[in-house]
């Protein structure tokens, strides 16, 4: 072999070395500061703080777009979701989703979709949702 393509293949060697690194090193001080993290590797492996996001409930409402009602930690999240985007409708008490409210309570207002003898029936409002979240050119 020639010493000149020796002393590169030593170059190419040293030089991803380094590059390599330089990638091990920025990941460790990302993962350490908490911008990235990992769940479940171990011992060895850091956690992130995991916050548990429950799907309460899904309703299509055409082709590409639904309404998800979201539970993320302590709050809950009513969202438009369509092939292109998420938005968020309106935040709600998750206590709300836990229990129906109390119909002599007069309060608590007007019973909620589908609750109660007196309730808008979830169609017509997911129908009164769908008519707020309509583009219109």
């Amino acid at each position: 072999m020639d010493t000149s393509l020796v002393a590169l293949l030593i170059r190419v060697v040293v030089s991803l070395g380094v590059v390599l690194a330089v990638m091990a090193g920025a990941a460790a001080v990302l993962r350490r500061s908490g911008v990235v993290g990992t769940t479940g590797m171990g011992k060895r492996g850091l956690r992130r703080r995991h916050v548990p996001i429950e799907v309460i409930a899904r309703h299509g409402l055409s082709r590409g777009s639904s309404i998800t009602v979201v539970r993320l930690g302590e709050r809950a999240l009513i969202l438009g979701v369509t092939e292109h985007q998420v938005s968020l409708l309106k935040e709600v008490d998750p206590a709300e989703l836990e229990a129906p409210p109390d119909p002599r309570d007069p309060a608590a207002g007007p019973a909620g979709p589908g609750i109660g003898p007196g309730a808008t029936p979830w169609k017509v409002a997911l129908e009164q949702l769908r008519e707020r979240t309509v583009r219109r050119s």
